[in-house]
């Protein structure tokens, strides 16, 4: 998501949710996977990976 998206989701400044992203980077929770100075995206990719790994149910489920 880029942070005008965001900023515009959450009906809140654009400079609050920049500096909600660069804490977010700086816990390793999310990356900035676009690699531009301007509109910037950014990814929670360990979240992504659990929800795109096939589900584990067990046999007694």
């Amino acid at each position: 998501m880029t942070l005008t998206g965001a900023a515009r989701q959450l009906k809140v400044a654009f400079t609050t949710v920049q500096r909600a992203a660069e804490r977010l980077q700086k816990l390793g929770i999310v990356k900035e996977v676009s690699g531009q100075q301007r509109n910037r995206v950014y990814c929670a990719t360990a979240l992504l990976s659990i929800l795109e790994a096939p589900a584990q149910l067990s046999p007694n489920a």
